[in-house]
C-alpha cells in the first residue's frame, strides 16, 4: 500500500514536469510580429509593445513624465500567450486601419499612436481621443492586460508636488 501512494505522488510530480516542458518546448514562429502602442497627454507618456525579434516572445510598458524621467519593466511570455495576444490584435484587420476619425479630437483629449508589423504588413496610425473607439479599443485592451498580469503598478501616480500639499506643506 505504502508503494502504490509513493507511486502516484511520483507520477503526478512527473505529469507537471512533462507539461511544463511541453510548454517551454512550443514550437514558435515569430514572423517579425511587433505591436506598441503610446498614449501622450501634456507631455506625459506611457505605452505597451509586445515583440519576438529582439529577445524571443516578450511584452515591454513604460511610462515618462514631462522632465524625460522613465520607468519601464518587460517580462518574457510564452509562444502560446505571444500567439493569443496577436490572434486579438490579428482580428482587428489592423492592416486596413489608418488614423481614426471617430475620436473626441479635442486640444486637450491624449494622443494614442499605433505601429504594428509582421513579415507581411505594417501599419502606423494614431487618434486623438478621451476613450479609444473601436476597433482601436481592441488593439489596447489585451496588450494592457498582458503587460499588467501578475504585476503591480509601474511607478507612482501621484506626483510629489500633489503629496507634498496632502502633507500639509507649502510648494
Amino acid at each position: 500500500m505504502k508503494w502504490s501512494i509513493l507511486l502516484g505522488v511520483v507520477a503526478a510530480c512527473g505529469g507537471g514536469q512533462r507539461a511544463q516542458v511541453a510548454n517551454e518546448q512550443e514550437r514558435f514562429d515569430c514572423r517579425e510580429r511587433l505591436i506598441s502602442y503610446t498614449k501622450n497627454v501634456a507631455g506625459y507618456e506611457t505605452g505597451v509593445q509586445m515583440d519576438c525579434g529582439e529577445a524571443g516572445p516578450r511584452i515591454k510598458r513604460w511610462r515618462s513624465d514631462p522632465k524625460g524621467q522613465r520607468q519601464e519593466d518587460s517580462r518574457a511570455m510564452t509562444p502560446g500567450e505571444f500567439d493569443k495576444v496577436w490572434a486579438q490584435v490579428d482580428g482587428t484587420g489592423w492592416p486596413n486601419l489608418h488614423d481614426c476619425a471617430n475620436g473626441t479630437l479635442e486640444k486637450r483629449d491624449p494622443i494614442y499612436q499605433w505601429d504594428i508589423k509582421d513579415d507581411q504588413n505594417k501599419a502606423s496610425f494614431s487618434c486623438q481621443t478621451h476613450e479609444v473607439p473601436y476597433p482601436y479599443y481592441d488593439l489596447t485592451t489585451p496588450l494592457d492586460l498582458a503587460a499588467n498580469q501578475g504585476r503591480k503598478q509601474l511607478g507612482d501616480d501621484e506626483p510629489s508636488d500633489v503629496k507634498a500639499l496632502d502633507k500639509g506643506k507649502p510648494q
